[in-house]
């Protein structure tokens, strides 16, 4: 049996899954703006963590720096600076790397719940944002 394709891209049809009913209020250029907010966002927190924890503030620099670098190089609709890979792509590297993120920060020891809650919540985001970015549209791909 032939695999269904997408005739405009010939290429095979996505499979549907059971989360495909819920909405996916945020567009790629959405997305891509955010990003480019969250990044420098990310770095001054790091910042302002420093003097109050360190392991924190590095953990939450180390995560900054993997978004600045994902989102430079995704193919946005308006592209990153160095675009290398597809939105749809870069939406799975945050689900991927956001729940890593959350592991580490979890089990990483000498971190005061009042900081571990801010860290926590930095790795909650991005997959709150990946899970509502509308990865199927045409200029997602």
């Amino acid at each position: 049996m032939p695999v269904p394709t997408n005739p405009k891209r010939n290429q095979p049809a996505p499979a549907t899954s059971r989360a495909s009913w819920l909405p996916r209020p945020i567009s790629p250029r959405a997305h891509a703006y955010f990003d480019a907010l969250a990044f420098p966002a990310i770095l001054g927190l790091a910042t302002w963590m420093w003097p109050r924890n360190r392991l924190a503030s590095v953990l939450i620099a180390g995560n900054g720096l993997l978004e600045g670098a994902t989102a430079a190089t995704t193919n946005f609709p308006p592209p990153g600076p160095f675009p290398r890979i597809s939105f749809r792509t870069h939406i799975r590297v945050g689900l991927i790397g956001a729940p890593v993120f959350l592991a580490i920060s979890s089990l990483a020891p000498g971190i005061p719940w009042r900081y571990r809650r801010v860290v926590l919540g930095l790795g909650i985001l991005p997959l709150v944002i990946n899970g509502l970015s509308n990865a199927t549209s045409e200029t997602a791909a």
